[in-house]
């Protein structure tokens, strides 16, 4: 299997999608910037918002007690929101959501520009700490870097849009080791093993690469302190979309001994909260 520098074919799969319980979904939960607004509209909406919660269609009960309101007063809302198809009602009588909710779901993620949100994301990062960090997608040859910020602590290393990534011995790469179904890559893995072998470096075993998922898996986040290159260092987060799949990866470099690498240092938990708040963004819910 041959690699090169160029990114071809960006698509991506691998998921960690999990439903949440259903909970209390009072107005209350709307973002409330201090502005007046309806307030019927507020409930209509967390009346949408406990339907969107819940892994299961509701009984009015259960609506009511999610958005603390009456029995009888939801009922006036659910009229209303059948009428327009944003809630529908099966044979049990009990509501989910409707055809429109559908509709406008599937209307806000085609107008979802991953690889903008992820531009911006990390320039944002890069303006707080200073840091270099790029995105990288799985492309057909591997773990592929689309976009890269340079940081105010110049790092003099060939980072550009298009390389290919190591996938067993980048930060990146243990991302996508770590959230993408190993059919998608376990020949590069195998071409990546090979010629280790052949410079006599038989590091990476089975064993090996299950102690990176389950330690990438547990922290959500994958660093590398010297493994690629002698002097450089690297943390990197995953970014997952609406349906959970792992969409990209955010990683931060810089020289060995200088950047913080510990998974609970102020670096690292910066730039999870950056791919958890992208990840929202693109409609992904944990």
């Amino acid at each position: 299997m041959k690699r090169g520098n160029v990114g071809g074919d960006l698509r991506m799969s691998g998921r960690v999608r999990a439903r949440p319980a259903v909970r209390p979904a009072a107005a209350s939960d709307a973002l409330d910037d201090g502005r007046k607004g309806v307030q019927s509209v507020d409930i209509a909406f967390s009346i949408l918002r406990a339907l969107e919660s819940a892994n299961r269609p509701l009984s009015l009960s259960e609506l009511a007690a999610c958005v603390e309101q009456q029995s009888s007063k939801v009922h006036h809302y659910i009229v209303s929101l059948l009428r327009n198809g944003m809630v529908a009602q099966n044979a049990a009588g009990h509501y989910d959501l409707g055809t429109f909710a559908l509709q406008i779901g599937l209307s806000a993620l085609n107008r979802l520009d991953a690889v903008e949100q992820s531009t911006q994301a990390i320039t944002a990062f890069r303006d707080e700490t200073g840091e270099a960090v790029f995105v990288a997608v799985w492309g057909n040859r591997g773990p592929t870097i689309i976009r890269y910020v340079e940081g105010s602590h110049p790092v003099t290393v060939e980072v550009r849009a298009g390389l290919v990534l190591p996938l067993l011995t980048s930060a990146t790469g243990h991302v996508f080791l770590s959230w993408l179904p190993e059919a998608k890559w376990s020949s590069v893995a195998d071409w990546e093993k090979e010629l280790a072998a052949r410079g006599n470096d038989h590091r990476m075993s089975a064993k090996a690469i299950q102690t990176i998922q389950r330690t990438t898996r547990e922290q959500r986040l994958a660093s590398i302190d010297g493994d690629l290159l002698p002097r450089i260092a690297a943390i990197s987060a995953p970014v997952f979309g609406y349906d959970g799949a792992l969409v990209c990866a955010l990683t931060v470099l810089g020289w060995r001994g200088e950047l913080a690498l510990s998974p609970s240092g102020g670096l690292a938990q910066r730039l999870l909260a950056t791919s958890t708040a992208l990840s929202r963004a693109l409609g992904f819910r944990e």
